[in-house]
């Protein structure tokens, strides 16, 4: 995962913006019930970001949860491909 593909900023007291280009992580914020999508682009590939009320620091950890689960989630999905020149 890019740096910028999940990131996210104080707006102003109280409220985050969490922009993602990944679909996956992009699916989980929406089913959050603290966050709702505020921006989505599809110009120059995926984009959505969200805006979710709570401390920066609740916003850095969940950040650091995702991130750190769609890692587990990508080795676990490469594990189960045929590498260059095996069958399948």
């Amino acid at each position: 995962m890019s740096a910028d593909s999940f990131c996210g900023w104080p707006v102003r007291t109280g409220v985050s913006w969490i922009q993602t280009r990944e679909p996956q992580l992009a699916r989980k914020l929406t089913k959050r019930s603290d966050t709702r999508l505020v921006a989505a682009g599809v110009s120059g590939g995926f984009l959505r970001v969200f805006e979710i009320r709570r401390s920066p620091s609740f916003v850095r950890r969940l950040i650091t949860r995702y991130e750190a689960a769609n890692e587990r989630f990508r080795d676990l999905q490469s594990r189960g491909k045929p590498r260059n020149g095996a069958g399948g």
